[in-house]
């Protein structure tokens, strides 16, 4: 049985890809790829580990204290975007490689302002 906890978690994440939240930036001709996913903060980076469960990061405030503490097992943006990548709901976004630095610095700065 789900804790109320867990409800919200998968009700916010729901909510994210229903609104195409999740994002797949890709950069070319290189191919590089950066997934976000919109919060209600800002995006936050994250990374999948297409492996497995285990190895997956968030670039927000709940995954850094409750995921890494164990306390749940999953923020509810990691959640959106294993939803997302099942159902299609993902919005892939094409730039020049010319736009990669810019972007990551961009995306690092709104990371490091949600920090504090």
């Amino acid at each position: 049985m789900q804790s109320n906890t867990e409800i919200k978690r998968e009700y916010k994440a729901l909510k994210v890809v229903v609104n195409f939240g999740v994002k797949k930036h890709i950069f070319l001709p290189s191919r590089r790829t950066i997934w976000t996913v919109v919060g209600r903060e800002g995006d936050f980076l994250i990374d999948l580990d297409e492996k497995g469960m285990d190895k997956d990061y968030c670039s927000c405030s709940d995954f850094h204290f409750r995921v890494l503490s164990g306390t749940v097992a999953q923020c509810y943006h990691l959640i959106a975007a294993r939803k997302a990548i099942e159902t299609g709901r993902v919005s892939v976004i094409e730039s020049p490689d010319d736009d990669y630095k810019l972007y990551l610095k961009l995306l690092l700065g709104d990371v490091f302002a949600h920090m504090s």
